[in-house]
């Protein structure tokens, strides 16, 4: 069971990056299969934060330098290159389609037609891991219009 310094990371990240609970409980759905953190590994914790930092989030917590900690050494992030979006970002994509409220046409083809239209990618399988946080973000605001 994940500890309670592991939970307070995830909902600050939740917090910061504004999203809902549906929303939050989908992403957890779609990349472990599960609706609740609680029922995650501590693996699948820092699986979940490396996610989170993805889509833009940025933990201002550093682990301590001075060796008295849990020995963890600091991670690199990934890489924000020109690499292909991975599945578990392109099912998050797909899953903020299919149940953002701003979205009247939730088919395949429509959101193909949206990431041409505004980000001139021909289809999902296109999408750059780059590009991930301002597809999300742009399928996040068009509820707001």
């Amino acid at each position: 069971m994940p500890t309670h310094a592991e939970f307070a990371k995830v909902h600050i990240a939740k917090r910061d990056l504004k999203l809902s609970d549906p929303l939050y409980r989908g992403f957890i759905n779609v990349l472990f299969g599960e609706t609740s953190a609680r029922d995650l590994s501590h693996e699948q914790i820092e699986e979940l934060l490396q996610h989170f930092k993805s889509l833009g989030w940025e933990n201002e917590y550093s682990p301590s330098t001075d060796g008295v900690g849990r020995g963890q050494s600091e991670r690199t992030p990934p890489s924000r290159g020109s690499g292909p979006a991975t599945m578990a970002q392109i099912g998050l994509i797909v899953y903020l389609w299919q149940h953002g409220p701003g979205i009247r046409h939730k088919s395949m083809q429509a959101l193909d037609h949206f990431l041409n239209h505004h980000f001139h990618i021909q289809n999902l399988k296109q999408v750059k891991a780059r590009q991930v946080p301002g597809v999300l973000g742009a399928i996040k605001n068009m509820g707001k219009m």
